[in-house]
């Protein structure tokens, strides 16, 4: 497991940097795909350094969201179809205390970068707190958890290495499961090579992996 917590942020060179580029460009909101170019004054064309088109999701863009029946939400940034199954990047909200069972996937290597709210991590030999901005992959075959904590819900960035575990929520959306279906979240879960291996966090393991990681 890689775990990175950024030092801090030049909000100020990310947002000059595509200055230029995107001055006097008018893009309608929603995703778009690029043309590819010929680089300028270089007589080669974009056609040979990438095999497929540049794809933006816009924040204001409305894709693909799959909501579960117990608050989870997930929109797809960029699927399969984009990334010719190399990966695939949700937006994923959660309400307050939420946290998914322990468990593995055994086909992608999952990152995970927090936007908005608290949140710990499990895993069998390292557990930690995340705060909005910190950043985690968890490798597949590895066990792992997190549970949201605090007052409000939680937003994170999960990529999925390689694309395909969208269809986890889709399909719980699709077959209007509820928590109590556990067989049938059990054979949905299995369908995308993941384990389900024990139960959420509870509020004392919460405790203490927050008192743990305020001694480090």
């Amino acid at each position: 497991m890689w775990w990175f917590r950024p030092r801090g942020r030049d909000t100020h060179d990310r947002q000059n940097a595509a200055g230029p580029l995107s001055q006097g460009l008018k893009i309608p909101h929603g995703r778009q795909t690029i043309p590819r170019q010929q680089k300028k004054g270089t007589g080669v064309s974009s056609e040979a350094i990438t095999s497929r088109p540049v794809s933006i999701d816009r924040a204001a863009s409305s894709r693909v969201v799959s909501r579960t029946s117990w608050g989870e939400e997930s929109r797809i940034r960029v699927g399969p179809a984009d990334s010719y199954g190399q990966l695939t990047i949700l937006d994923y909200r959660a309400p307050a205390s939420f946290g998914p069972p322990r468990h593995l996937h055994h086909r992608e290597d999952e990152v995970i970068e927090l936007i908005e709210g608290q949140a710990v991590v499990w895993t069998p030999n390292l557990s930690f707190v995340l705060a909005p901005g910190d950043l985690v992959l968890l490798p597949k075959l590895g066990p792992h958890t997190w549970r949201a904590y605090g007052p409000k819900g939680i937003r994170f960035t999960a990529t999925f290495i390689p694309g395909g575990f969208e269809r986890f929520f889709q399909d719980i959306q699709r077959r209007r499961l509820l928590a109590t279906d556990v067989a049938e979240l059990r054979a949905v879960a299995a369908d995308v090579g993941m384990d389900i291996l024990g139960p959420p966090l509870s509020d004392e393991e919460v405790r203490q992996i927050i008192a743990e990681a305020e001694v480090l």
